[in-house]
């Protein structure tokens, strides 16, 4: 009995602590945020940035409400990012300076 226990309560704490370790190092610290300066609502940004992305031969997929899906296929190399978005920022993982430049642009106009 006094095993069992001893396990489980090793096993708690290995988990706990793991868990901890790998939610602590995650993508945001790598993330480059952009800061969105002009004043809109997040449906217009959301359509700024789809539009752009499109007119760049981006093929765009719906994802979240504050998600999309950006693919582009150069010959036999496809590229898939995920642009993620609010009223403040937005972010592109994994990075793709192209795509980030088009929104850039997009969204300062």
């Amino acid at each position: 009995m006094k095993k069992i226990i001893a396990t489980v309560f090793v096993g708690f704490f290995v988990t706990v602590f793991l868990g901890c370790a790998q939610t602590g190092t995650g993508d945001a610290k790598t993330a480059e945020y952009t800061h969105i300066k002009t004043d809109m609502t997040q449906n217009e940004i959301h359509q700024v940035i789809f539009n752009a992305a499109e007119d760049a031969g981006w093929r765009m997929t719906e994802f979240k409400d504050n998600a999309l899906i950006a693919e582009k296929s150069d010959g036999d190399d496809t590229v898939a990012v995920t642009i993620s978005f609010s009223r403040d920022y937005f972010f592109i993982s994994p990075k793709n300076s192209d795509l980030q430049n088009i929104l850039e642009d997009a969204l300062e106009n």
